[in-house]
């Protein structure tokens, strides 16, 4: 069996995440022929040519190994020679990058598909998929829309969709004649004009924009909950240690471990098939706590999400163990 996975593993700057545990804990799996290519040598080849170079990953992977690897991504292999290759590239995508991977997959099985997710990461899908168990919700790329969204409510929440780890999130308020608008990574811009507020997220790309309202029990933390083909792994809390409104975990984020209610569970099987159907098979559930004390869905991440590795930390059960018998699983489906 073998397994391809892409990242680049120098934005992964602690050795406990979710990548680097993925890639020593396949290292060390005998059975597993396992290969890293970096998400830029993705480029390397033409788009039709099957031919790239890959980095066999084997034995004990120390984390000062696994940043190294793009160095040692001189192998030749073809795709055809694969059986499954799983993405694990952090957005923001490369332009182009989702294009070329569709390429790909005339060649090779993904465990989430490019061309799937080329239509899940546009503005409107969770919208489309999630209506009914997210806040309220417009996605638009016109100020003026924006801005009478944002009188309704007061304090919204914008969303950039090709971005990761909060930092395409940003909190919108008034306060002493300025729009404020506060990012974990930028902090807190004022703006006088709403249409200034809208070029400043949209950074001059006009793109459309997810806004919802913003809930107030942020507190409360953000759970996140695992799901593979269908199936719950687990749940976790992630809960700001300064509490700050964004509960991440790249941030100051503490981990907890959380019960699944029947609502969530009822909230994952109503829109998973719309992720299923799409070839779309890791995703991460976020919720969060409304003024009501209800978990309603923030987002849902799909393609590489974290978990796996922050669960059997939590659980000290084999969660690792379980999503690779699920990989070998679904590599030899037809």
């Amino acid at each position: 069996m073998k397994i391809l996975a892409i990242c680049d593993p120098t934005r992964y700057d602690r050795p406990p995440l979710d990548v680097p545990t993925f890639y020593q804990y396949l290292a060390q799996k005998t059975e597993i022929d396992f290969f890293h290519i970096p998400s830029d040598r993705v480029f390397a080849n033409p788009p039709e040519s099957p031919l790239i170079q890959v980095a066999p990953v084997t034995g004990m992977l120390s984390y000062e190994r696994f940043l190294e690897l793009g160095n040692f991504a001189d192998f030749p292999i073809s795709l055809q020679e694969i059986d499954l290759i799983f993405c694990r590239t952090l957005k923001p995508f490369p332009l182009g990058y989702l294009r070329q991977l569709q390429n790909w997959e005339k060649f090779v099985k993904f465990v989430n598909s490019p061309t799937g997710k080329q239509e899940q990461i546009q503005a409107d899908f969770l919208l489309k998929v999630a209506e009914a168990f997210i806040p309220d919700t417009i996605v638009t790329a016109d100020w003026q829309e924006a801005v009478e969204f944002f009188t309704k409510y007061n304090i919204i929440v914008a969303k950039q969709v090709n971005s990761c780890g909060g930092r395409g999130i940003f909190k919108i308020e008034y306060l002493e004649g300025k729009f404020q608008v506060d990012n974990f990574l930028t902090g807190v811009r004022e703006f006088t004009l709403f249409s200034e507020v809208m070029n400043y997220l949209q950074q001059s790309q006009n793109d459309p924009l997810i806004f919802m309202r913003y809930l107030t029990r942020v507190d409360a933390g953000d759970k996140r909950i695992v799901v593979v083909d269908g199936e719950i792994y687990g749940a976790y809390i992630r809960r700001s240690a300064s509490g700050h409104w964004i509960n991440n975990v790249s941030k100051d984020g503490e981990c907890f471990l959380a019960e699944i209610t029947s609502e969530e569970k009822e909230a994952i099987a109503e829109t998973v098939d719309a992720y299923r159907d799409r070839g779309l098979h890791t995703l991460g559930y976020d919720f969060l706590m409304d003024e009501a004390g209800k978990w309603r869905i923030s987002e849902i991440n799909a393609g590489n999400i974290g978990g796996f590795a922050r669960l059997e930390l939590l659980t000290s059960q084999p969660i690792m163990a379980r999503l690779l018998t699920w990989l070998v699983e679904f590599a030899q489906r037809p």
